[in-house]
């Protein structure tokens, strides 16, 4: 199936948000090798992607924010460390 739910990175950013008039966000860290914390991060996406799924034809666009590989994205919305 299409992937709705798009990576957020530095190159794309202002792309998205020019494309869709709401976007939403998920600030994540990555999941830390435990399986309870793979599969919450699994369970997010999927619930991302049947909101993204649900709102594709209001312009609402849903991306994930990776902490520490998009660093400069999430300093950008306040949120680095």
């Amino acid at each position: 199936g299409k992937d709705r739910v798009v990576p957020v990175t530095p190159k794309n950013y202002k792309a998205l948000l020019k494309r869709f008039p709401v976007l939403a966000l998920l600030h994540h860290r990555p999941p830390q090798g435990d399986r309870g914390a793979l599969r919450h991060h699994e369970m997010e996406e999927l619930v991302l992607e049947l909101a993204a799924q649900v709102l594709e034809d209001k312009g609402v666009g849903f991306g994930l924010v990776d902490s520490e590989k998009d660093a400069a994205v999430a300093k950008k919305l306040g949120k680095g460390d």
